[in-house]
């Protein structure tokens, strides 16, 4: 039976004082911070190693196709996990049966997954004429493998995560894919690329398995977690005598969260689908590679996210806030100086990064790349606005932030990127992006009381420092 939602919030640890029975807070921060970093640098530099050498070796318009076939998966893979995995991290936070769980979420997992496998299959004979659709109309069944074994791997991870299992986590499932899947597939790409094998087809199955393969250790991965978990849990005690929600609980709850990952996902991936539908194979390749380029000033900001959300639900329902503010500011002041430097790079030395990663094959691309800039540097400077709205319980404000901007760009997009093309598409993304960071950032502050943003105060940083390194004195 499913436990409501306030005698969950009652079994928090730390709803008396903060619990630290087993370890203290601060060094699980650490540690979690310590092994997401080192995964999240080593997947996402070999997705994006991958995504150079493909657009290095595959002719442009299979390059196109490719990068077509990763936002179909990456959008696709949101829509199957319905939300969930963020929402799971809180649950298993809250002590419920663990097992019972991370059940209820691959159940949506695998309902979704073959009705989006079966949409998948109707839409596309009746897709446009572009070489960029190829990988989609020839390759329906691997695309389907990949983005189905994505999102369970995802939410093994996220179990993981709500679990302590940092180290665990960041091997199987993230938002751009796991380390092994990603490092596999770049190390594959490498040895192809001597022997002069590489073709669409050849790297759209390899990577579906690949990802397919991942789900062995992401079973055994979590199996040895919920093990732990039952016998070492934050205040030393087993647990799973909670009943965990069901199914229908997770989808009522995580369709808010929903919403809002695809408004996310369409600010800063999802347009290139959008743009897809209005422009040549050419300016689509073009405005890909700025956008994949652009990803990589958001990395030092989703490495943060993926191990400060637990630790938000945790201090915010221990009612631990003033201490909750001085981490999420630390980490954007953290976060936002390597971004700054990648950021100005780009505006500076465009020609040459492009030339540097994907070749000289993409000129065009350069006035996008300084566009798209502008946004981005907003999003990391707001810090994590909305994993705070989330982890807080206040999914449907951030919700309702997060339809607006769709609207708009849904409204603006066609219109634009038909009178003026890709660049036209690229300061309308640019711009939407920044405004509904400042406004996710202004819901933060009404509802949590609390600011997410980077502070260019030393005196601010360094508090904030302390904050993470301190140990939390115990309540009264």
């Amino acid at each position: 039976m499913m436990m409501p939602e306030s005698e969950m919030q009652a079994e928090l640890p730390g709803g008396d004082g903060p619990s630290e029975n087993v370890r203290s807070l601060r060094s699980r921060l650490l540690s979690a911070a310590v092994w997401s970093a080192i995964g999240r640098i080593l997947a996402v530099g070999a997705f994006y190693g991958s995504h150079f050498l493909l657009g290095r070796y595959l002719e442009k318009s299979h390059y196109a196709a490719y990068l077509m076939v990763s936002v179909v998966v990456a959008t696709t893979t949101i829509a199957v996990t319905f939300g969930t995995a963020q929402i799971l991290i809180r649950t298993i936070r809250k002590k419920v049966n663990a097992v019972q769980a991370i059940a209820s979420c691959l159940k949506i997992v695998v309902f979704f997954g073959c009705i989006a496998s079966l949409v998948l299959l109707i839409v596309s004979d009746h897709l446009g004429a572009g070489e960029r659709w190829n990988g989609i109309r020839e390759y329906v069944p691997w695309v389907a493998i990949w983005f189905i074994a994505s999102a369970a791997s995802l939410i093994a991870s996220s179990a993981m995560q709500a679990m302590d299992q940092f180290r665990l986590g960041v091997l199987v499932g993230a938002k751009n894919g796991g380390l092994l899947p990603n490092v596999l597939f770049f190390l594959s790409l490498v040895i192809s690329s001597q022997f002069e094998i590489f073709d669409l087809g050849f790297v759209i199955i390899l990577r579906s398995v690949l990802q397919l393969l991942t789900l062995i250790p992401a079973f055994i991965f979590t199996k040895n977690s919920i093990s732990i978990h039952r016998t070492k849990n934050f205040d030393g005690q087993a647990r799973e005598d909670i009943a965990a929600p069901t199914a229908k609980w997770f989808l009522s709850e995580s369709w808010y969260t929903l919403v809002t990952q695809f408004v996310v996902l369409g600010m800063a991936e999802l347009d290139v689908l959008i743009v897809g539908f209005f422009v040549a194979d050419g300016d689509f390749a073009n405005y890909g590679v700025a956008k994949t380029l652009i990803n990589v000033v958001r990395i030092p900001l989703l490495m943060a996210s993926v191990f400060l959300g637990p630790f938000i639900a945790e201090l915010y329902y221990a009612n631990q806030i003033d201490r909750l503010e001085k981490i999420l500011r630390g980490a954007a002041t953290i976060v936002g100086l390597p971004c700054l430097l990648i950021a100005l790079a780009f505006v500076i030395f465009p020609n040459a990064i492009l030339e540097l990663t994907f070749g000289n094959g993409y000129p065009e691309a350069v006035p996008l790349l300084r566009i798209l800039t502008f946004g981005t540097v907003v999003f990391v400077l707001t810090g994590c606005n909305g994993l705070t709205l989330i982890m807080t319980g206040h999914q449907r404000e951030l919700m309702i932030c997060s339809i607006g901007v769709l609207l708009i760009y849904l409204t603006l997009s066609p219109l634009i990127l038909s009178y003026w093309g890709v660049w036209g598409g690229a300061w309308l993304n640019s711009i939407l992006v920044a405004s509904l960071n400042l406004f996710v950032t202004i819901m933060v502050r009404i509802k949590v009381n609390i600011w997410t943003t980077a502070s260019p105060s030393c005196a601010t940083l360094k508090l904030s420092l302390q904050s993470i390194l301190k140990k939390p004195a115990a309540s009264p």
